[in-house]
């Protein structure tokens, strides 16, 4: 994971954003593509646009969005980055259709790395301490430190005691959350019906949730 993506998945989602934060990042994003003054969209097309952002990627961070107004300026997507001075919402989509295959190939490789990496001699209360300290930093359930492992730990230790329920509902609401496009709609679904990636995301939630009560 670039560390660009790393810092522009920490600011702040669209929905918290202004009109004018996204309106200042399309421009942007529109100047770094090329796109002449006179090639510019109206207001009433600028307008819609920011509508359709707010509706479509509602919990996505904005820095996101400006990231991938880079990576298409500098062809790191896999689309074509020339507008042909046409930057419609179409070309839009298909930019932001791309960013997120993008963005989930980047945590996909984290992942792997991660399952690479040797686990540390460490014993169970530091490495309870070390899970933790890494859910402060980001206060992300899918970003905790060998987050089964302390699921397992504090659960024989009769810590974690959540209605299951609640944990499956609340984990729904979570993966709907990080919906953004179409794209990762498709992705949420497929965990939403795999019985195996929905119990251990519950168990994520679940010492996510243990954590809050200790903090």
């Amino acid at each position: 994971m670039t560390a660009r993506f790393s810092n522009a998945k920490k600011t702040s989602k669209i929905i918290d954003a202004t009109v004018a934060d996204i309106i200042g990042i399309v421009n942007k994003g529109m100047i770094l593509l090329g796109i002449k003054a006179e090639k510019l969209p109206t207001e009433f097309e600028l307008t819609y646009m920011v509508q359709m952002i707010r509706q479509d990627y509602t919990y996505l961070p904005i820095g996101e969005l400006s990231l991938a107004f880079e990576l298409a300026a500098t062809n790191k997507l896999d689309t074509e980055a020339e507008t042909y001075q046409n930057f419609s919402v179409l070309y839009f989509s298909r930019m932001m259709s791309s960013y997120a295959r993008w963005a989930a190939k980047q945590i996909y490789e984290v992942k792997e790395v991660i399952k690479e990496l040797p686990v540390p001699n460490v014993d169970e209360d530091e490495l309870i301490q070390m899970s933790l300290d890494s859910y402060k930093k980001t206060r992300q359930f899918d970003q905790i430190f060998m987050s089964l492992k302390v699921f397992n730990i504090l659960h024989k230790r009769g810590l974690i005691n959540f209605d299951p329920e609640d944990i499956v509902l609340q984990a729904e609401i979570e993966l709907k959350r990080r919906i953004t496009d179409n794209v990762s709609r498709k992705e949420i679904k497929k965990i939403l019906q795999d019985e195996e990636q929905m119990e251990l995301t519950c168990r994520r939630i679940a010492l996510a949730e243990y954590f809050k009560t200790i903090l």
